[in-house]
């Protein structure tokens, strides 16, 4: 009786304690963001367990990172910021990489079971924390649930936000952005510590839950908030009660996020801020620039009005000193909502004659700060780069700062402001009306906002390519099985230069997830020369960009050889077991070509489906790889008419490629033998002396005077067994370097 008794004052206090939880205001809050996501981005939702929001690269870049996090910590017990799975042999530095590692590692259970569920729970929950963190931060400041509502709805589903979600899982997790402005608020204001750690927390979250790129972000709206409090309100805030605040949220997030830290240090090498810098130049920083006109056109990703957003594409375009650009159109979207600006008119307008600004001048100052950065180098207005310099060129000089490259994310602060200025219109709209009148308010400002910020698919065509399948073609879960020491080549391994130049790369490195070898070649946000090099040298992967690109299935070289020979020894030295091909990268014809030549060179596909053929290189690498001479570049040999302009290029220059400096020629031969080398050379400036050295001999093997026109020179040199490197070098008058070209190199034994 007693035990039965205990079941049922159990029953009864569950029962009691889930009806209070869902009485809860932000338990409700939550719920109502997140059946606004589920409902808006519902072509995920219905195929939540197989299906993610279509994001190309990126996307398939954050399904590696949500899978490679917790496999490197937990199952090769490694620091995950460092790979060799990727860009094999040389590997892939991840410390300034898109990463997100607490998100891999709280999904870790469930991305076992299912790759996009994992992803789709962080991106669902994401929209709706999102829109719950900036409720609790525009309550604290308004002391309005209702106007609080609105600045979270803003914030939440903003166009920026739906944008970088397309592609970004790193800017989908949002949220933690403003709770830590809040605790950072009210560890200032109230100087208590609790709140300091919480600020801490907060910022840890969004570091390593989000990205490096989001903790600067963060940092620089901690700097404005901090500068603005201790010049608006130096009485409350100029002493040293304060500054211990400021200086105990820096130290709690030193603790807290030092086991991170530890691991990343090991590899806090030039490379990887190198890499950091990668496509940050003016140029680049202006593509992902807001244009000052899509802050007031609705979003391209809106679906009421994707068709009229086709009519002013310019503004997801750059063209700049005659050059068109291609343009990430995620990273161009900014629109700010004429519901949203008339709110935070309205909001601005009674505070100014009530407050002289008081409550709003804060988010205005951010507003503008981050408005005008979003900006990037030079003011864009339609068609138009005026030429007028922003801040962000300031900006930009700022080391570490500046990693962020990608000026538009700065909207993000932007619109923690806007929201606020918002939220303060809706409060002095509903002053003094009762709770129905406020609900009704409520119900027909959220239903305009949702309709100007709507990311929901409607049409056909946007509703086939909002989302993609994460199924892995059993092909690589296969190799997963295979013991023994080998990568895998998956075709095309260069990026192509159509509107999808990270599709294939992308999903290589997914791949990587199911065979768990490594891959020669990838994609990661931030890659570096090397990393490109690494692939580019491979004779097959640049042949099957050429073919990608409508060329054919050529090699381009300066070595006339049997390219089967040259990439039968790539196989060798890459350790590659397997080459795959991604069908849909090329045209039928394309594939025929490619088929064909992999088959003479390594037999029958082992595997073929709809999507996929694969070869296994063993047998012909085992039977033919050692035997014969092979040679290939390295260093920057330019093709000659890569530097002509069009039409201009003669058959002199064009034909030929071209060095300057020391360029060298690396030749394998099975065994120590003489052999002869013959090829063309000239060069177009005087009779200057191209000089071969062999094996790092200080002394050439051979010096010879080049002319003006393309003439036939033979050497004969004694080749060790194994790789022998060859240098050219062109010199006159013993210290100036000539460009020289060349062209037709064989190499026989003699």
């Amino acid at each position: 009786m007693v035990e039965e008794s205990e079941q049922r004052h159990s029953g009864v206090s569950q029962h009691a304690v889930k009806q209070q939880l869902f009485k809860n205001t932000y338990v409700k809050v939550f719920l109502v963001y997140l059946a606004i996501a589920l409902v808006m981005f519902w072509t995920v939702t219905i195929g939540i367990t197989t299906r993610v929001s279509n994001g190309y690269g990126d996307i398939h870049q954050s399904l590696f990172n949500l899978w490679w996090v917790p496999y490197s910590l937990f199952t090769l017990h490694q620091s995950p910021y460092f790979t060799n799975l990727l860009f094999y042999p040389v590997g892939a530095n991840l410390v300034t990489q898109t990463m997100s590692p607490l998100a891999g590692i709280v999904m870790a259970p469930i991305y076992a079971l299912s790759p996009a569920l994992a992803y789709n729970i962080l991106y669902f929950t994401s929209f709706a924390l999102s829109g719950l963190f900036m409720f609790m931060l525009a309550k604290y400041v308004t002391k309005n649930n209702y106007a609080a509502f609105i600045a979270g709805l803003i914030f939440a589903f903003s166009p920026t936000h739906i944008a970088q979600a397309t592609s970004h899982l790193d800017w989908t997790i949002v949220e933690f952005i403003p709770l830590f402005l809040l605790f950072y608020l009210m560890a200032l204001r109230e100087k208590r510590m609790k709140y300091a750690l919480l600020a801490a927390v907060s910022f840890v979250l969004l570091t390593f839950a989000g990205d490096i790129e989001q903790a600067l972000l963060t940092f620089c709206i901690a700097a404005v908030v901090t500068v603005f409090l201790f010049i608006s309100e130096r009485k409350e805030m100029l002493n040293l009660t304060t500054l211990k605040m400021v200086g105990m949220v820096a130290a709690f997030t030193f603790v807290i996020a030092s086991p991170f830290i530890a691991l990343m240090l090991p590899h806090l090498t030039s490379g990887a801020f190198s890499s950091a810098q990668q496509l940050s130049g003016v140029v680049n920083n202006m593509e992902w620039s807001d244009n000052l006109a899509s802050f007031f056109l609705p979003s391209f990703y809106n679906g009421i009005f994707n068709g009229i957003a086709h009519s002013y594409s310019y503004i997801y375009a750059l063209t700049y000193q005659g050059i068109s650009y291609q343009i990430n159109v995620g990273e161009r979207v900014s629109y700010l909502g004429y519901t949203v600006i008339a709110l935070a008119l309205f909001g601005l307008y009674y505070d100014y004659k009530q407050n002289r600004l008081g409550k709003s001048l804060l988010w205005i100052v951010l507003f503008v700060v981050f408005g005008w950065l979003a900006l990037g180098p030079y003011l864009q207005i339609g068609t138009t780069v005026t030429g007028i310099p922003t801040i962000y060129m300031l900006y930009k000089d700022i080391p570490i700062l500046n990693i962020i490259r990608e000026p538009g994310r700065f909207d993000f602060a932007l619109t923690i402001a806007l929201a606020i200025m918002a939220a303060f219109g809706f409060a002095k709209l509903t002053e003094g009306k009762d709770r129905n009148t406020t609900y009704k308010y409520l119900a027909v400002v959220s239903l305009l906002i949702l309709i100007e910020y709507n990311g929901m698919p409607l049409t056909p065509s946007y509703i086939g390519s909002s989302s993609i399948p994460t199924a892995i073609p059993s092909a690589y879960s296969e190799i997963g099985k295979l013991s023994g020491n080998f990568s895998v080549l998956i075709l095309p391994a260069l990026t192509n230069t159509s509107a999808l130049p990270s599709l294939y790369t992308g999903t290589a490195t997914y791949y990587v997830t199911a065979m768990k070898k490594p891959l020669v070649g990838g994609y990661t946000s931030r890659e570096n020369a090397t990393q490109v090099m690494s692939v580019s040298s491979v004779p097959i992967a640049t042949a099957a960009w050429y073919l990608e690109q409508g060329a054919g299935l050529v090699y381009p070289s300066p070595i006339k050889q049997n390219f089967t020979n040259i990439t039968t020894l790539f196989m060798a030295e890459d350790n590659i077991g397997f080459i795959a091909v991604q069908r849909d990268a090329y045209n039928l014809t394309e594939q025929e070509q490619l088929y064909g030549f992999l088959s003479s060179a390594y037999g029958q596909p082992v595997y073929q489906s709809n999507s996929t053929f694969m070869f296994s290189t063993t047998a012909a690498v085992s039977k033919n790889a050692g035997k014969s001479i092979a040679s290939y570049t390295v260093g920057n040999w330019t093709p000659g008419y890569s530097l002509c302009a069009p039409g201009q290029c003669n058959a002199t220059l064009g034909n030929m490629w071209w060095g300057q400096g020391p360029l060298g020629l690396v030749v394998f031969s099975p065994k120590d033998q003489n052999v002869a080398m013959a090829f063309e050379a000239m060069s177009y400036t005087g009779s200057p002396t191209l000089d071969l050295y062999l094996n790092n001999v200080q002394s050439p093997t051979s010096s010879l005077k080049l002319s003006a026109v393309p003439s036939r020179y033979a050497v004969n040199m004694t080749l060790s067994q194994g790789l022998n490197e060859i240098v050219f070098y062109s010199q006159q008058g013993g210290t100036t370097s000539i460009p020289y070209g060349i062209d037709n190199i064989t190499i026989t034994p003699s």
